[in-house]
């Protein structure tokens, strides 16, 4: 029985899925470890190179959703101001 190939893969994948599933609840960090994590980054403790990555994110966002490209200039009503 145990020379059948087809028995010897679903026993191995329900014992490495059981480890798996296992090793998941094991590792699975509570709800004060998550609180702990999201109030030390904070947005408030960004450095200056954090800050640039976040503008940068923010201007692709924008990007992504507008029609026009990001290299573009702005449109001529921005430039009323200069």
């Amino acid at each position: 029985m145990y020379s059948n190939p087809y028995v010897k893969s679903v026993l191995w994948l329900i014992g490495f899925g059981g480890m798996g599933y296992g090793l998941m609840l094991l590792t699975e960090p509570s709800a004060e470890k998550i609180e702990r994590i999201r109030a030390s980054g904070s947005p408030t403790q960004l450095t200056v190179d954090e800050k640039k990555k976040a503008l940068f994110m923010e201007k692709l966002k924008a990007a992504a959703t507008s029609s026009t490209p990001i290299y573009r200039p702005a449109p001529a009503a921005d430039k009323k101001d200069s």
